[in-house]
Formats: C-alpha cells, sequence, structure tokens
C-alpha cells in the first residue's frame, strides 16, 4: 500500500470515527429504551483493548469465544472479522438488588445494561501501522434502587445511572508508537477504563471498587468524565519496562448541573474547564521481586498473577467555589479542586499447578477537602479464585469501603436535607460470589451491609443478584 492510500485510509477512519462522536446514533436516545458500566468484573462494560507494551503474539491471537460467550464463533464470523481487524463484543447484565432495611425504605428493582462493543485494528483494515480505534454502544433499562429505596451517598450498583438512555458512550483512535511502549488516545474518553483501576476489586458491584468515591464525587463547579456521563479527553501512556507504566490525560469537565444526566458531554458552548490526571505503576511480580513465590512458570503455563502498586494525582482548572465558605463580603471563597491516591493489590497465595488463588487489594485517595463534598475514602478486600476445586472460574470476594465527608460537605450535606448528620463516614462491606455456569453466562448473588447511607439514614442490608450474558 501507497504512503498515499495509507493516508487516505487513515483520513477516512478518523472521519468515519468522529462523525459518529459527533452525531450520536439518531432515534435511539428517547425514553426507556435509553455503561459503560463497570467491567465484568470500570456497568459491565465490555474491556476495550489495553496496551501490551509490545506483545505483538497475546494482541494477534483471538479470544476463545467457545469457552467465554454463549454466541460461539458465530458460525465462523467472529472469527472472519477479528482477522478482518475487527472485533465484536455484546454483554447483557441484570441485577436485581432489594433493601430489606434501614434507608429510605423497602424496596427494589431490577436495572439492565446492555454493552456493544468494536474494536478496529488499524493495520489489518488500512495498513495503518500502531493504529486502532474503539466504540462502545449501551443502553441502560429499570429501576434506581438506590435513589428511591436507600439513599446511599456512594451508591449500591455500578449499573444503577441517573437516566436510562443508549447512545454512544466511547469513541476514541489511538496510535502506539516506540515498539509499542507507547501510545496516544484521543476521543471520548472514560477515566475509570484506565486510571484508578485495581483488577482484583473487579468481582464487586458496588461502585466504588471502580472509581472511587472521593474522585467520582463532582466537586462545586465539575466532576469527572467516568460512567454514566462521558466527555472528550487524550491519554499518553507510556511503558518503559514491562514492570513499569506512565499515564498522563486531560479531560473536560462535566458541569455539575448534568450530575443527574447520563450520555456524552459534547458541546462545548458552556465550559467547565479541564480535568489533568496522572498516574504511575509499579509490578513487583513483573520486576521479579517475588521470584517464583507462585511456582515455576513454564512454557504451557499461562499463569499471570495480579500485581501492582500505584500513585496517581489530579487536578481541575479553573478554581472552583467552596461548597460554603464565604469572605467577609459574603461572596463564596475559591480553591483549588484536586486530590490524590495511592493503590495496591497483590496475588498472595496460589494453588499450585492451577490457576486458584488469593489476591488482596487497598486503596485511599484524598481531596483538597473544601470543594468536593468528600474529604478521602478508602477500600480494602480480597478475591478468592477458585474457591473450591473443578471451580476454578468462580470468584469469592469481600470487601468494604469507606466515604468520610469533611466539615464544608458535611455541612452542604446537612443544608441539602434540612436535618443534622449522625456520621462523618459512609460505610459499606460487600460480599459476593460470582459463578460461571455455562461459557457466557455468570450468576453473581450479592449482600451489602450499609452503615450511616447519606451520612445520616439507618443501617441498610441490600441483597440481590446479578445474571450477565456475554453473546
Amino acid at each position: 500500500m501507497s504512503m498515499q492510500e495509507k493516508s487516505f485510509g487513515n483520513r477516512g477512519l478518523a472521519t468515519l470515527l468522529a462523525g459518529l462522536l459527533l452525531s450520536g446514533i439518531p432515534g435511539l436516545a428517547a425514553g426507556e429504551a435509553a455503561a459503560g458500566a463497570p467491567a465484568p468484573a470500570s456497568g459491565d462494560q465490555v474491556a476495550a483493548p489495553t496496551q501490551s507494551a509490545g506483545n505483538d503474539d497475546n494482541e494477534d491471537k483471538a479470544p476463545d469465544w467457545q469457552a467465554s460467550t454463549l454466541g460461539g464463533d458465530w458460525g465462523g464470523a467472529r472469527q472472519r472479522l477479528f482477522d478482518a481487524g475487527v472485533q465484536v463484543d455484546l454483554v447483557y447484565t441484570a441485577d436485581y438488588l432489594r433493601n430489606n432495611s434501614g434507608g429510605l425504605r423497602r424496596g427494589g428493582g431490577y436495572m439492565g445494561n446492555i454493552n456493544l462493543a468494536i474494536g478496529l485494528d488499524g493495520e489489518k483494515l488500512l495498513g495503518w501501522r500502531g493504529g486502532s480505534a474503539y466504540l462502545a454502544l449501551i443502553s441502560n433499562s429499570g429501576q434506581r434502587v438506590n435513589l428511591n429505596d436507600v439513599g446511599s451517598f456512594m451508591g449500591v450498583d455500578n449499573l444503577e445511572a441517573p437516566v436510562n438512555r443508549t447512545g454512544i458512550f466511547e469513541a476514541w483512535l489511538q496510535q502506539s508508537f516506540l515498539d509499542g511502549k507507547a501510545s496516544l488516545r484521543a476521543g471520548l474518553y472514560p477515566l475509570d477504563s484506565e486510571f484508578y483501576v485495581t483488577d482484583s476489586s473487579g468481582v464487586f458491584i458496588h461502585p466504588s471498587f471502580g472509581m472511587a468515591a472521593e474522585v467520582a464525587d463532582f466537586g462545586s463547579l465539575a466532576g469527572p468524565s467516568i460512567y454514566a456521563t462521558s466527555s472528550y479527553g487524550a491519554r499518553l501512556r507510556i511503558d518503559p519496562d514491562p514492570a513499569w507504566y506512565a499515564m498522563l490525560a486531560i479531560s473536560r469537565g462535566i458541569p455539575s448541573e448534568r450530575i443527574d444526566t447520563a450520555g456524552p458531554n459534547i458541546s462545548w458552548r458552556k465550559s467547565t474547564g479541564s480535568l489533568l490526571i496522572g498516574e504511575v505503576g509499579f509490578s513487583p511480580v513483573k520486576a521479579g521481586l517475588l521470584g517464583d513465590a507462585f511456582g515455576p512458570a513454564g512454557d504451557d503455563d499461562d499463569y499471570e498473577p495480579i500485581s501492582k502498586v500505584a500513585i496517581g494525582a489530579w487536578r481541575y482548572a479553573p478554581r472552583f467555589e467552596q461548597l460554603t465558605a464565604v469572605d467577609a463580603n459574603d461572596e463564596p471563597r475559591d480553591a483549588r479542586h484536586w486530590g490524590a491516591y495511592l493503590l495496591g493489590e497483590q496475588t498472595v497465595y496460589r494453588v499450585p499447578g492451577s490457576k486458584r488463588d488469593i489476591s488482596l487489594f487497598a486503596r485511599y485517595g484524598f481531596t483538597d477537602g473544601r470543594t468536593s463534598t468528600l474529604g478521602y475514602s478508602l477500600s480494602a478486600g480480597m478475591s478468592f479464585r477458585g474457591p473450591f476445586p473443578g471451580r476454578e472460574d468462580d470468584v469469592f470476594g469481600i470487601a468494604a469501603t469507606r466515604a468520610h465527608a469533611d466539615p464544608q460537605g458535611r455541612a452542604l450535606l446537612a443544608n441539602e436535607s434540612g436535618s443534622p448528620l449522625t456520621s462523618n463516614n459512609e460505610t459499606v462491606v460487600e460480599i459476593t460470589y460470582q459463578a460461571p455456569l455455562l461459557p457466557g453466562l455468570v450468576v453473581q448473588p450479592v449482600i451489602q451491609r450499609i452503615f450511616n447511607p447519606g451520612f445520616q439514614l439507618p443501617d441498610s442490608t441490600v441483597a440481590g443478584v446479578r445474571l450477565q450474558l456475554t453473546l
């Protein structure tokens, strides 16, 4: 292919994806037919392709659709599409949760999410070396159990969105360079697809085990591009060594008045500035610090333990109004809206010769405490893959998360509710068990105990089940 043809192909793909970004999908934006919700493990968003630091063998290997989906290879169509540079994934997730005590009232409901993800390999399709693209369409349906029944500040289910809608949630172009050790991604980009991620917390349904509560919380002016409202952004990632990575992203802030909406925020007529976020991570296992603690890795052993330590920081521009503080003229004071976080996760035990293992995670993040309701949040937990012999794909998980409201946040919450708070903290404990029953069919019962929901309501007990179909 000539350089002129390659250039034309690149422009054609960029034009096509840009058109989708700007126009949406006509006729699919109204009513109950309305994620990139969090993934089967940041709703259950189909995972976007990730950078692999130049591991071309893994990138060229087709998924095992017979073992992972109900629909299999679609009569060979999936393999043909994959060979041509197109990967299509379709996931339907349905949750039923019920508040059995405390909170706002007893009651429950269904929440559903359809996620259609299309990944494009630019080199296979157009000869665009190092190029790729990704498009995710989502459709939400059902009730709002937390809003109507529980009243938790952090939420109860990572599928629940303020508004049911159907449309584009994620769409970007990516260019890799430096032999796959670096990439630049730009488009409609939710930050929780890559930042503040711990794989071992992915099994949990509670939203704060995805993007942590203190980052997900909107400030006095704007909030981040995460599920369920995304925005334009760009991300640079560098993997100088298999054990290290660094990411830097900039994204348009979501206006706080859109906190009760969902969908892409692509209008530039009312700008709320931008969010800059960076993260640096390290893998002790890949660095060889743990030796052969998980057994020798033979040629036929594709086992890979979870191992990551990361630190990140974020800041919005321009300055935000403080939540309640005023100056001598009774005018709102302003401040920088910023925060930082530290996370770690590690496989600590592996049953010899199997993929059965136990992994632990811990995360802590804090904010400036003046422009955000929450001063900090922390979480920790355990996931046990393959708790029983013969059930290596099952996952048992137990975890806890806590959100702390600082003085200005407490004053704002008390003023909005019209009654004093009973606690400075909201704490959630979740126990869950994820069980694949057939290829592509997963059932996951869950129970949560929520202490001081909304910082002032009676302790709540939420129980339910998730059903996930990968088609």
